[in-house]
């Protein structure tokens, strides 16, 4: 066991052998100094990783536009056995109600976007 574990040691090697005629001294400092510079890497690509995933997790963008025009969003690749249902109540409301009522009798959860003249101020 004890073999192995030198040949492990060998093959990871951080820090450089001590050279010959040099102080203890010299060789402790080049070792912190190393030791230093690995910790400052290990850190910096710890934080580059830690920003990245929050900012991936956390600023998903859908949009669909042409030329400026932003358009309907049609379809939306997920894994979740998930629809989506919209209708355009500007021309009047007077489906609402039985809508919100089968949803609410088949307990399907909704989210509503409101725009315009539809929210209050």
């Amino acid at each position: 066991m004890n073999k192995y574990i030198k040949k492990v040691k060998q093959m990871i090697r951080i820090f450089p052998p001590r050279q010959e005629g040099q102080s203890g001294e010299e060789y402790a400092r080049m070792k912190l100094m190393t030791g230093i510079k690995y910790g400052v890497f290990l850190l910096t690509a710890f934080a580059l990783l830690r920003g990245m995933l929050v900012t991936a997790g956390a600023n998903i963008m859908v949009s669909s536009s042409v030329d400026g025009r932003e358009l309907p969003i049609y379809c939306v690749d997920t894994p979740e056995k998930k629809i989506a249902l919209s209708f355009d109540a500007a021309w009047g409301n007077e489906d609402t109600a039985k809508i919100l009522e089968i949803l609410q009798k088949q307990d399907v959860h909704v989210t509503f976007f409101m725009t315009g003249g539809w929210v209050p101020r």
